[in-house]
């Protein structure tokens, strides 16, 4: 896959399949700005839950626009279920998290009844592209798993190779980081990551190897250097780490440091949830919209879809 991931997803959609986001809560800055790009261009249409007054004033136009919906609920409990309904009922295709704490909207999708849990866990995924590396990278999770245990990192795993074959076609190389590739146990992370790899070593639709320090993940001189003989070298795909402290610096890093191309969403759910953060830049917000709406068209290639 050529570089500039991000700027062929508007290339790529297919114009037939107007994607709709719902947003709970929707009059906040954090997805207002992608939104309106997105309708603007004629490729969303979206269900804004909220305060009509409130997305009136934050929208502009576009609060009007033929392709949008605006539904009438300030509750951010109900706000939630009522976006996740919209999904369920078919009404909109994917969520997009609005000014509501994310735990809520969570709780609305992973509702036992009412819910739209997919997959056996969600996770965070992270795509991003590295400046003069090409290809698409994938983290995980910087915002959702806590402390992973062996069997919600293999989840996690499995979750980002699903998100990672929707768009390449070859094996990803998953490396699971740690300090060193050092099996010890008195750094748990490199068993944790160890006992993962031993796990998954006889699949043959992914390569997973752990523990690996971050500079052999994307160095082929460090891997040369540190006579590191594993399938890695410097050219991982999918970046696993062992906390929630470690993605989320790393998250940050990208971002501040090298102003790495990104975008994030939730993933494992019937659809794709995009979660922007207040910091992120407008431009990382419409990447992950851009991701959600990529993800759901993918996921129906097989499908006569059209709402327009």
């Amino acid at each position: 896959m050529s570089q500039n991931f991000f700027g062929k997803l508007v290339e790529n959609l297919v114009p037939e399949k107007v994607c709709r986001v719902a947003i709970p809560i929707a009059n906040d800055e954090a997805c207002a700005y992608a939104v309106c790009q997105a309708v603007k261009m004629g490729i969303l249409k979206a269900v804004l839950i909220g305060d009509p007054n409130e997305m009136a004033s934050m929208y502009g136009e576009i609060a009007s626009h033929e392709n949008v919906r605006i539904l009438k609920e300030t509750e951010e409990k109900a706000a939630c279920s009522t976006a996740v309904k919209e999904v369920r009922e078919n009404r909109a295709d994917i969520l997009m998290k609005g000014n509501v704490n994310t735990s809520t909207l969570l709780k609305a999708v992973l509702h036992n009844q009412e819910g739209i849990k997919k997959n056996p866990i969600l996770s965070h995924l992270t795509f991003f592209e590295l400046p003069g590396k090409e290809g698409l990278k994938i983290l995980t999770d910087a915002a959702m798993c806590i402390a992973p245990d062996e069997d919600t990192m293999q989840k996690e795993i499995e979750n980002a190779c699903e998100a990672f074959r929707t768009f390449c076609k070859y094996p990803p190389k998953v490396a699971i980081l740690a300090a060193n590739e050092k099996v010890s146990e008195k750094v748990p992370s490199t068993v944790l990551a160890d006992n993962i790899a031993r796990a998954m070593k006889s699949r043959s639709d992914i390569i997973v190897e752990g523990p690996v320090s971050f500079d052999l993940a994307v160095s082929p001189e460090s891997a040369k250097i540190k006579k590191y003989h594993g399938e890695i070298q410097g050219d991982a795909d999918i970046f696993v780490v062992p906390r929630i402290e470690t993605g989320n610096a790393l998250y940050k890093s990208l971002q501040y440091y090298i102003h790495a191309v990104m975008g994030g969403l939730v993933y494992g759910a019937r659809c794709p949830v995009v979660l922007t953060s207040r910091a992120d830049d407008n431009i990382t917000k419409f990447n992950s919209l851009l991701l959600g709406m990529a993800l759901w068209q993918h996921g129906n290639d097989n499908r006569e879809i059209s709402h327009q």
